[in-house]
């Protein structure tokens, strides 16, 4: 019997099976897809050359092109093979050890993932952003649309920085520290029940770095989750009536989260030395140098760029790191 059979006549099915089964049909689908493409562009190559006609030979080159886009979403289908890689993801940045160049340092991380998510075409939403004396201390991201998670999910680290400090009298260089934690944004198929007696829920009012942009009403919230003793702080929206509901959405993620963690070793151990020697150099994924050279570098995939600029910007070397970091992982 064909999965599609089973599925018709079978409500007991696991969602993940079908979730797997989706994925995998993703594969097979663009395959077949890239291989018929193959085909015909072999055949229109071999005609336009027996024939001398350009026109052709110029839809030939078309086809390739299409080839390529087709190779491409085949890559992508690929590499998202995680259980939870279609999802939506928060994106978490902190400021580590490293005083005002971290936080300065997180910020241009924080920029950096705002404008590569943007690029990509996913929804972003700051849904946390608390200032320090320079940059930020920490920030919270949710990034909304298919495999945002799959794409996101081996950022999760430590970023280290390496520059000639603006903040140094003497211009000396300096090392600076941001980890990164992503998770995906549960689905509605994941049940987190949120009773009211296990909430506090407090409204204040938001504030930006230097006292700019203060919100007269009080439309930010904080709320806390008793039993786990779980925070979230949200201030993106004017209304408390959003800022509630974005909240609440957060607070569902990281309950869930909390839970899921504790079967998941690998997440556990990850979350335990953050708490304790977070910023040990065994938690570094990536490193980038700005002097006396610019230099990106992979801990993982050993992969190095000089296009330093292009990466802090969101760019498409960033997909690259990216996809070779999902390369390894799988």
């Amino acid at each position: 019997m064909k999965f599609e059979e089973l599925l018709s006549s079978n409500n007991n099915i696991d969602i993940k099976d079908i979730k797997e089964y989706n994925s995998l049909k993703a594969v097979i689908d663009e395959f077949n897809s890239l291989n018929n493409s193959f085909k015909d562009y072999q055949e229109i190559v071999e005609m336009s050359k027996k024939e001398g006609d350009q026109e052709m030979l110029n839809e030939s080159r078309n086809l390739l092109n299409s080839l390529y886009s087709i190779c491409t979403d085949l890559e992508i289908n690929v590499l998202m093979i995680g259980e939870e890689d279609d999802n939506s993801c928060f994106i978490e940045v902190h400021a580590g050890v490293g005083g005002a160049d971290s936080m300065d340092w997180t910020e241009i991380i924080h920029k950096m993932y705002i404008n590569w998510a943007e690029r990509k075409g996913f929804q972003v939403s700051i849904i946390e952003s608390i200032p320090g004396e320079f940059g930020l201390r920490r920030a919270t991201l949710k990034i909304d649309g298919k495999n945002a998670y799959g794409w996101l999910r081996t950022e999760m680290g430590i970023h280290k920085l390496i520059r000639i400090s603006p903040f140094s009298p003497d211009f000396k260089r300096h090392t600076s520290f941001a980890s990164v934690v992503v998770y995906p944004s549960s689905d509605n198929s994941i049940n987190v029940d949120l009773k009211p007696n296990d909430l506090k829920i407090e409204f204040t009012r938001s504030s930006g770095a230097g006292g700019q942009h203060v919100n007269t009403t009080e439309s930010a919230v904080r709320i806390v989750h008793i039993p786990t003793n779980i925070s979230v702080f949200c201030s993106s929206e004017r209304s408390q009536h959003q800022n509630k509901a974005i909240g609440l959405d957060l607070l569902k993620t990281k309950i869930f989260r909390h839970y899921l963690s504790i079967k998941n070793e690998k997440e556990k151990k990850f979350r335990d030395e953050l708490g304790t020697n977070g910023f040990a150099s065994g938690n570094i994924v990536r490193s980038y140098t700005m002097h006396p050279q610019e230099r990106v570098k992979d801990q993982r995939t050993g992969f190095e760029t000089s296009q330093l600029s292009k990466i802090l910007e969101g760019d498409e070397e960033l997909d690259k790191m990216i996809k070779l970091a999902l390369s390894v992982s799988q």
